[in-house]
């Protein structure tokens, strides 16, 4: 009996369907987001956002204010533009990883949903210094949410496994500044409140999380190129 138990094939241990560090970042992210969501719905702005607002525009960013203005100038048909483009790009390059590009590039469909029901206003001119003003509402940040899906799926569907490491760890320190510069221009251009810079980042950051979390979605991009 023995020996025919030994024969028999081991069973395959099953991986599980979710990456689950990754589950746990991705919910509690959607978590503040949502947090943050109720906040903005109640009160126009947050205790902190006028202090944190006011000390950052005080601040003299010398000549990245011309890296903030061209910041600014990526929205709305550009930045759908530029979304496609990198879809593209990954379609060319690493194919397989396209789905888990495409899932990411939804969570626009939630920002578009949240400012059309929160309608937040945009920073008040008798409380903080306003550059420029589009004649959307302000929360969430549109352009955080964007730049922190994108460029966080960039880097693992096209970096990730492809380049040496220290090429991709470059690659990550390089997108946090762009994700700073994001987040301080809209605070700087009085477009934003700070509040609403936290949640274009928790539900940028917290939906790439939760898609990287399903192994049926990021397994293929995080393939090795052999």
């Amino acid at each position: 009996m023995s020996a025919i138990v030994t024969a028999l094939p081991a069973p395959r241990a099953r991986t599980a369907p979710f990456r689950w560090p990754l589950l746990a970042l991705g919910l509690a992210g959607l978590a503040l987001y949502a947090a943050d969501t109720f906040a903005a719905a109640s009160v126009h702005y947050l205790p902190f956002d006028v202090p944190v607002e006011r000390l950052i525009q005080s601040v003299n960013w010398g000549p990245l204010v011309q890296v903030f203005t061209f910041l600014d100038w990526i929205e709305g048909t550009r930045q759908q533009v530029l979304g496609l483009a990198g879809i593209a790009l990954v379609a060319a390059v690493n194919w397989r990883a396209v789905p888990l590009m495409v899932v990411g590039a939804l969570s626009g469909a939630i920002y578009t949903l949240t400012a059309m029901v929160i309608q937040r206003p945009r920073p008040s001119a008798d409380l903080v210094h306003v550059i420029r003003h589009t004649g959307s509402s302000s929360y969430p940040s549109g352009h955080v949410a964007f730049f922190s899906w994108f460029l966080v799926l960039l880097i693992v569907c096209l970096a990730v496994g492809r380049l040496p490491k220290a090429i991709v760890a470059a690659t990550w320190i390089a997108a946090a500044v762009v994700l700073l510069a994001v987040g301080i221009s809209r605070v700087y251009l009085g477009e934003h409140w700070p509040s609403d810079i936290v949640g274009g980042l928790a539900l940028g950051l917290g939906w790439t999380a939760l898609a990287l979390s399903v192994r049926l979605l990021s397994n293929p991009a995080l393939a090795r190129k052999h």
